[in-house]
């Protein structure tokens, strides 16, 4: 019922991932509910969940061995972190609740969402992007690194943030910024020049921990 109230870019988005040739059969789970810090992937490259996806931990999307597959879950869908992983595709048919970061931008990756979006930060639009199939107004993010789809529309972030103040500093890539002269850095914004370090960041979530700075 919820893919058949999706809207019809995403309808067909799904069709077409469902009648995939895969090596490996779909792994159905009618929910998944997890509670404590340990980090959930899905337990099979090409996993279908029929309901709701509560974790109180992280959540990976990605499968050991694997450069490719498909998440797809019929509800809402509430971690603490979420990293979609090079190769592979994210789709939430209902409201997707990120306590903290949503990272949706590794290389040939996609992540698609068809209701509320709601994160602290949400790192978009540098390599792949969130793409959101609902009105605009229904992301609700406190912080966007670059930006967001809305369909084909791009949504830019207004007010970059300041990664530094917010992230742990193991995650951060500053290997341009540290580059450029003094002159240099007069001139350029550090909230669009650093960025996180994707293998830190999946690093970092798979262990369990924040990306956060400590409050």
């Amino acid at each position: 019922p919820q893919l058949q109230a999706a809207p019809a870019p995403l309808r067909e988005f799904v069709d077409d991932l469902l009648t995939l040739d895969v090596e490996e059969p779909w792994a159905e789970l009618d929910t998944v509910k997890q509670a404590g810090p340990a980090p959930w992937r899905p337990p099979n490259p090409y996993t279908l969940v029929k309901g709701p996806l509560e974790l109180d931990g992280n959540m990976l999307v990605e499968a050991a061995g694997h450069d490719q597959g498909v998440l797809v879950v019929f509800g809402d869908v509430t971690c603490q972190n979420l990293f979609v992983g090079v190769g592979f595709s994210f789709v939430c048919t209902g409201t997707l609740r990120v306590k903290e970061t949503l990272v949706a931008r590794a290389a040939d990756s996609i992540t698609y969402a068809a209701g509320v979006v709601e994160a602290q930060l949400v790192d978009s639009g540098s390599g792949a992007w969130l793409t959101l199939f609902g009105d605009a107004s229904q992301l609700h993010a406190k912080h966007l690194t670059h930006y967001v789809m809305n369909g084909r529309k791009v949504i830019k972030s207004q007010n970059p943030p300041d990664l530094r103040t917010l992230v742990v500093p193991e995650v951060l890539d500053l290997e341009e910024w540290d580059s450029l002269s003094p002159e240099e850095q007069a001139d350029e914004d550090p909230n669009v020049v650093i960025k996180l370090d994707e293998g830190a960041v999946r690093k970092q979530l798979a262990s369990g921990a924040s990306l956060f700075l400590a409050p």
